[in-house]
């Protein structure tokens, strides 16, 4: 039986499912003249885990702000599923994670997050269901009746996006979800965001590039609270054409002008910032041999592989995208 409390549903309402989940035009967000957000314009469907990355003071903490109410624009236009983010049908439709959350002290973590139920519109019954739910979820129904003040770091974050989670909102805003955990509790993070990202949205905020490549479809990159860009992750990773290798030692330009040399090698290029490290482009129907074909060339010339990607470095890639902008 469903206990919750019922939702209203209107046409406008189903209408965003087969269309956008977020939509801003000309996005502006300025504390005392300072413009935080600078003429945003982005249009994210609905469907996709989204990572926003910028440098500190990009506008990404603004943004999400903006995106739950918590914050008015000074202009421009903002939709969320097809409504303005203070509406009233948003209710409940939108879980956070901020990057810092303060609990009550002297209270434990399950009235705590009781209270975040009622406050969804489950009733008593419901409520305790679905706080089961979601400490279940993160593995961390130990913790229910502990104070927050005796829970580490880690234990907090893991809660606190218990708390994100309650009611199954359809878009979920994480700002730096494993900043702070150790190795294994941001990978049990990473595979659970893996894990419900068919279900619902992920908008992701992290300064670490490769967990939004894990665990993101797109990303939207913004700087002085401007778009430097929004694409597909495989847009800017270009796997199909690349290889990056880093190798034990710098690359000789002897052995960089044999590799240019093999057939269907486009260019080879070191890495300024670690000359151990080289990228190289190519044009093959069949690059497995071609791949085959490079690691012997290295291995003959006494060059040994570390690591080997298919594709270009996606943070390099972030990096060089900000730095033009």
């Amino acid at each position: 039986m469903h206990l919750r409390m019922p939702r209203l549903v209107d046409i406008q309402e189903t209408q965003y499912l087969m269309g956008s989940l977020i939509e801003c035009r000309d996005l502006i967000k300025s504390y005392n003249g300072i413009k935080a957000l600078d003429g945003l314009s982005l249009s994210i469907n609905t469907g996709a885990s989204i990572g926003l990355v910028g440098p500190n003071g990009a506008g990404k903490s603004t943004f999400f702000s903006l995106l739950c109410g918590f914050l008015r624009a000074t202009s421009g236009a903002l939709k969320v599923m097809g409504q303005t983010p203070d509406a009233s049908i948003l209710k409940g439709r939108i879980g956070i994670l901020p990057q810092d959350v303060p609990f009550m002290k002297g209270i434990s973590v399950q009235p705590q997050l009781l209270l975040f139920a009622r406050l969804h519109g489950f009733s008593k019954y419901a409520a305790r269901q679905e706080i089961e739910r979601v400490l279940e979820l993160l593995n961390v129904s130990s913790l229910a009746r502990q104070f927050p003040e005796t829970l580490s770091f880690g234990q907090r974050k893991k809660v606190t996006l218990a708390q994100a989670l309650i009611g199954n909102p359809e878009l979920v805003l994480l700002d730096e979800p494993t900043s702070g955990l150790d190795p294994v509790a941001a990978n049990e993070v990473r595979a659970l965001i893996q894990k419900l990202r068919h279900e619902r949205s992920f908008m992701v905020s992290s300064h670490n590039l490769d967990e939004i490549e894990d665990v993101c479809d797109e990303i939207v990159i913004i700087n002085k609270g401007k778009l430097v860009k929004h694409c597909a992750i495989t847009e800017l990773v270009e796997r199909n054409n690349y290889l990056t290798l880093l190798l034990n030692q710098p690359l000789a330009e002897s052995l960089r002008q044999s590799l240019t040399n093999l057939p269907g090698i486009v260019k080879v290029e070191p890495d300024h910032a670690n000359l151990q490290r080289i990228s190289i482009c190519f044009r093959s129907d069949n690059p497995d041999e071609l791949q085959f074909r490079i690691l012997e060339l290295l291995q003959q010339n006494g060059a040994g592989v570390i690591e080997l990607n298919r594709g270009t470095v996606f943070a390099d890639k972030v990096v060089e995208l900000v730095k033009g902008h």
